[in-house]
């Protein structure tokens, strides 16, 4: 169940198109887009100065604390295209960290480039199809998705793309056909010969319409994921769902699977209950809410154990108070149990909180202040941490 290495960034790049601007989301299949309003080609520069400290409960030489204050610059790009037959849009961002006290076993200036590009066509009245893209290079984890490791582990880059063909047979029936692919490689080797890796998803829905809102769903999946530099944890699972999506209105919408995942890895074999939930929630651009959670068997840091079974949620924020000041928090949990290895089960609960607000002092210029803390409760002591990160920071559009 090998992949060359040179296909790992070759299926990552390949299948151009697009994604929400956050690590791609893999397990919850709504990969429309926000296409509601058209946004004007938008430059922005930004600098931001702050304060990170993390702390391990028990030190080691791969596992060391850092407190540093740190200088930030970067500069984005976001445009979008609510065209009715072919919508699209995409971002981009560019930034660079340096922490001045460093980090220990990395150097002390980080480099951060984020691309997303999300496109639709109606061919016809009946056949649609659409590509999400989302390829980043960052050192910061992702309690959310899973796609990274929960520990600070230096520069990695990550790729998601999802491809989907749908197709209205009636007024009430209609199927998706969907591909994604989605991969990780880190720069330290210590971390990279462990959890490197591509995953390749091939889906099919079967879809009912009850109303112009509701639709009932039936979803066969099936993944195959590949370990570039190991043998012993390539796995593959089936899935096998039933669902429903509801539509609110037009800016608030669900989607509900639950189901049996039937996983094969060279190390294990299990069938387990399966299940994934998004909500979003968008009123103009005054308040926007995205909830999602999900429970399966998990890719990352396997390490030396058979399986991870984990449950992930989250929710963000964001409210424009009036025209000056907006506000945003969200948070991510994630509660996780390893079996089997050499050494005992482990069972793991991870939160990252985060809150911000903004004030714009001119047009084109704002002020504001960010607030995060994320903590690693873990059977395996040498895993636990917490971390504070603290900033202000300075946006110019244009």
């Amino acid at each position: 169940m090998r992949f060359p290495n040179a296909l790992f960034f070759a299926a990552l790049m390949a299948l151009s198109a697009t994604s929400a601007f956050s690590q791609g989301l893999t397990a919850v299949r709504d990969f429309s887009g926000d296409f509601g309003e058209d946004q004007p080609l938008t430059w922005s520069l930004s600098a931001r100065g702050g304060y990170d400290s993390l702390s391990y409960e028990v030190p080691s030489p791969f596992l060391q604390d850092f407190e540093s204050y740190y200088a930030q610059g970067g500069v984005g790009m976001t445009y979008a295209d609510a065209d009715p037959t072919t919508p699209w849009s995409m971002a981009l961002d560019l930034g660079v960290i340096h922490y001045l006290d460093g980090i220990p076993r990395y150097d002390d200036t980080f480099y951060n480039a984020r691309v997303a590009f999300n496109i639709a066509h109606q061919i016809s009245q009946r056949l649609k199809i659409s590509n999400n893209f989302y390829l980043t290079y960052e050192a910061e984890p992702n309690f959310a998705t899973g796609g990274s490791t929960t520990l600070y582990n230096g520069q990695y880059l990550y790729g998601f793309n999802n491809f989907n063909v749908s197709y209205a047979w009636s007024q009430r029936f209609s199927t998706t056909t969907s591909l994604t692919v989605d991969g990780i490689s880190y720069e330290d080797e210590v971390v990279s010969g462990l959890e490197d890796r591509l995953s390749v998803l091939i889906a099919q829905q079967f879809s009912y319409a009850l109303s112009k809102r509701t639709s009932l769903a039936a979803e066969y999946r099936y993944r195959i994921t590949d370990y570039r530099e190991r043998d012993d944890v390539d796995a593959q699972s089936h899935f096998a769902l039933v669902g429903v999506d509801h539509a609110w209105s037009e800016r608030s919408t669900g989607s509900f699977r639950v189901g049996a995942e039937f996983f094969k890895s060279d190390r294990a074999e299990n069938t387990s209950p399966y299940a994934e939930v998004a909500y979003s929630y968008l009123v103009a651009r005054q308040t926007t809410a995205r909830w999602f959670g999900s429970v399966g068997y998990d890719s990352a840091e396997i390490g030396g154990f058979d399986t991870r079974y984990a449950f992930r949620t989250g929710l963000n924020v964001s409210h424009q108070i009036n025209k000056r000041v907006a506000v945003n928090g969200g948070v991510s949990y994630a509660y996780s149990t390893f079996d089997g290895g050499a050494g005992t089960d482990v069972t793991e609960h991870s939160l990252l909180l985060s809150t911000g607000i903004s004030y714009q002092m001119l047009e084109n210029l704002s002020l504001d202040a960010r607030y995060s803390y994320s903590i690693l409760q873990s059977d395996d002591s040498l895993r636990e941490f917490d971390r504070n990160n603290i900033s202000l920071g300075v946006t110019a559009s244009f």
